[in-house]
């Protein structure tokens, strides 16, 4: 409705210079409207760091109070739109082996009597007001996750988080986490020098409007 009045006036504007130039004969009169584009400022909190424990034998680890025996497991994470706006959100996803490492990354989850020691590692982010109380997909969907490879890998527009709400009623935040599966037993045993870092760069858009 706004833009619509806009056109109006400015209709009116020009309407008026067109008449003042049917009584002074001779004379030009325009009207200049300059236009202005305002634009929010997006504003996201990211964390710095994070831990991830693969945990190939299962063993009782504790995070943030909770005990869980997943073999891929990470710190919970959370980005914070802070934004008048809402915002999509991209990822990109890098994993890097340790440096004395024998492990491998696999594409795809892996059978628990495969010999070779690989891990299926993969990014999951979900929307949500509260980030200590998400509800997390229930298995690998290629649609929504990201697999960590040695090779950079993006998704555009993975998930799209509120605007910013400081009685948190709206999903302004992106819970995130690291999560898969390993080899059990493999032929060399998995050792202290095992591991991967994963480096997870998001990148903001304002999201689109829906009228």
């Amino acid at each position: 409705m706004k833009h619509k009045k806009f056109i109006a006036f400015a209709m009116s504007a020009l309407m008026f210079a067109g008449n003042g130039a049917v009584f002074a004969a001779g004379n030009k009169s325009d009207t200049i409207i300059q236009a202005l584009c305002k634009v929010p400022e997006i504003r996201v909190t990211v964390p710095e760091t994070g831990t991830l424990f693969i945990n190939p034998y299962k063993m009782s680890i504790e995070i943030d109070g909770e005990t869980t025996g997943h073999q891929i497991v990470s710190t919970p994470g959370a980005i914070l739109n802070e934004s008048p706006i809402p915002i999509s959100v991209s990822a990109t996803v890098t994993g890097t082996i340790k440096e004395g490492s024998d492990m491998t990354l696999s594409g795809a989850s892996i059978d628990p009597n495969y010999t070779k020691k690989k891990a299926f590692i993969y990014f999951e982010i979900q929307p949500a007001n509260d980030p200590n109380a998400v509800t997390w997909d229930s298995e690998f969907d290629v649609e929504k996750h990201i697999i960590v490879r040695s090779s950079t890998k993006t998704k555009k527009n993975i998930v799209t988080l509120d605007a910013f709400d400081e009685n948190g009623k709206k999903k302004c935040y992106g819970a995130f986490r690291l999560t898969g599966d390993c080899a059990a037993v493999p032929k060399i045993p998995w050792t202290e020098a095992d591991g991967v870092d994963v480096t997870i760069a998001f990148t903001f858009k304002p999201a689109p409007i829906v009228l």
